[in-house]
């Protein structure tokens, strides 16, 4: 299996993890992991072009951005979906009291699949 292959199916498996979570109401850390279902989709196509992202966040972001949405066809709409989820996920594992809820947990698991499902146009 080749690293594109590898790490989008890890991306899958973080939607997956993310969707038992919210059943068993971890809400906060559902997000997280959709969040990274996400960000590891958008590390995949990146990788799959050789593009240079840096190690943050932040710049894998605006990598993605500049590369897929703005160079490409890649929906804007389904894109933000990446970036405000990276706001709450950081929320979630740094404040000590987050404001996850369920509806807010399956919000960012439907935004994930459709990230997903965008991404898998391009790979």
């Amino acid at each position: 299996m080749d690293e594109v292959t590898a790490l989008f199916n890890k991306a899958k498996n973080k939607l997956k993890n993310s969707k038992v979570l919210y059943e068993h109401g971890g809400y906060g850390d559902s997000v997280t992991l959709s969040y990274y279902a996400m960000f590891l989709s958008a590390k995949t196509l990146l990788i799959k072009r050789k593009c240079k992202f840096g190690k943050t966040h932040q710049n894998l972001i605006k990598e993605f951005s500049r590369v897929y949405v703005h160079e490409d066809t890649f929906d804007y709409n389904i894109y933000k979906y990446l970036a405000s989820t990276q706001y709450l996920r950081e929320e979630v594992d740094y404040n000590p009291i987050d404001r996850i809820d369920e509806r807010i947990a399956k919000q960012k698991i439907n935004q994930a699949e459709k990230f997903i499902k965008e991404s898998e146009k391009f790979i």
